[in-house]
């Protein structure tokens, strides 16, 4: 069973770096202090250790962090990384919300299924599929499905959405990676759920994607297995979901709702989370798992219970 505590080690907080370098394709130099408020300074500066694993994960929702002095990425999430036999798939279900940010500005919600390999860069291997607000990337402020993946820490392998040859969409399919999300959460109000499941399936060894905006999941594509190559062709060595972003010290972007889990009313939250045994059976997650918050006062996590979690930070002028 993959969800026993007994089988919950910290070995997550290795595979939560790794996942952090595949969210951004491009390296950064570690985040550096600047002259501002005291107050800013002690709520969001968040120094991110410049590791192999570190590097690279920014890019995503920061793909010109290199270029700038003042951009800090955070993030807040749960992830499982210690099932003797690996695992095979994930199901959960995210709220999604509009956030109107400006170029600079990037925030971004996942899961992250991954193997890091030897943990050099270019073993990195994942799969990335979530919701994201990306002005730098897609010229505008709307809420976007997105996907993203690579076999080599996107060294030669691997973009976003539909940017190269990989992954295959299935015909008719009722959502497709880089579609805008036009009707969102509202934090204190109604909200719009994004229903996904990735499996590994068991014949074709396909890393089939499942999606559904306010309904069950249906097939909207695939990763064929000959996409990756090593351990990672077959079954996955971590399983990391919640939320990431990226600003500006002075102009801090929000997670989620925007709203911090202390306020688990308005706050963002991914739900109903199970985790796919080599066998194909969805284990629910009952209780919580290993978490790695960049800065839990600005972007925080809540214990997992009944297969619930909440997250986020830091505050944003509702938008519906």
């Amino acid at each position: 069973m993959l969800c026993k505590s007994d089988q919950r080690e910290m070995g997550i907080l290795l595979v939560a770096c790794t996942l952090f370098v595949l969210l951004v394709a491009g390296e950064v130099h570690g985040s550096r202090s600047h002259a501002t408020g005291e107050e800013v300074k002690k709520k969001f500066h968040a120094p991110i250790n410049e590791t192999s694993s570190i590097r690279g994960l920014i890019g995503h929702v920061s793909p010109h962090l290199q270029d700038s002095s003042d951009a800090i990425v955070y993030f807040a999430y749960h992830g499982a990384a210690s099932a003797p036999n690996g695992y095979y798939g994930f199901i959960g279900t995210m709220d999604v919300y509009g956030l109107p940010l400006a170029q600079g500005q990037g925030s971004a919600a996942a899961v992250w299924i991954s193997d890091e390999g030897d943990g050099a860069p270019s073993s990195l291997k994942n799969i990335m599929i979530g919701w994201d607000v990306l002005p730098d990337l897609y010229g505008d402020s709307k809420t976007h499905f997105y996907i993203k993946w690579t076999n080599d820490g996107f060294q030669s392998t691997g973009c976003l959405n539909l940017k190269c040859n990989g992954f295959q969409p299935e015909k008719g399919a009722a959502i497709t990676p880089g579609d805008v999300i036009d009707h969102v959460s509202s934090p204190n109000g109604a909200k719009r759920n994004l229903n996904l499941k990735i499996i590994k399936n068991g014949t074709s060894g396909d890393w089939l994607v499942y999606c559904g905006l306010d309904r069950p999941p249906q097939l909207i594509g695939r990763f064929p297995r000959s996409l990756f190559t090593g351990g990672f062709a077959d079954r996955a060595v971590g399983i990391t979901f919640g939320g990431v972003v990226s600003a500006p010290i002075t102009k801090p972007t929000p997670m989620g709702s925007g709203y911090l889990p202390t306020d688990v009313k308005s706050a963002a939250s991914i739900s109903n989370i199970q985790l796919v045994d080599q066998n194909g059976r969805a284990w629910p997650v009952t209780g919580d798992l290993p978490k790695l918050e960049t800065n839990r006062n600005a972007y925080a996590v809540t214990p997992i219970v009944n297969g619930r979690f909440y997250y986020g930070g830091h505050e944003q002028p509702p938008m519906v």
